[in-house]
């Protein structure tokens, strides 16, 4: 059953529904910012911040905050200053991407339907 129903289904509603889901993601799904100061950058040791959803973010001005240690090699007596970082940016930009992925792949899939009547 699953043989046919793929071999029925073209490849271009399989990308298209790819599409729809990636762009669901993007919009929708929360994201981390790395915060200012710290160590130098690397994956393992960049501290990070969680941003709400883009969606939300964008509606809502999502802006967090944290304490930053204001020296690079950081011990547990140095001076912190509190930190906000403004996720709007990044959130107003993971929307119209997803927005993007979204109106493309479903306009894959209405062209492909009124293709097939």
């Amino acid at each position: 059953m699953a043989r046919n129903l793929l071999r029925r289904t073209s490849p271009r509603r399989v990308l298209a529904g790819l599409a729809l889901v990636l762009g669901l993601w993007i919009a929708l799904a929360p994201f981390t910012r790395p915060l200012p100061g710290g160590a130098p950058y690397t994956l393992e040791a960049t501290p990070e911040i969680g941003c709400r959803s883009p969606l939300v973010g964008l509606l809502s001005g999502d802006s967090p905050w944290a304490d930053v240690y204001t020296t690079p090699r950081p011990s547990s007596d140095d001076p912190r200053t509190p930190t906000t970082v403004d996720c709007r940016s990044r959130a107003g930009f993971r929307v119209g991407l997803g927005a993007i992925f979204l109106v493309g792949g479903a306009s894959v899939l209405v062209v492909d339907r009124r293709q097939r009547s």
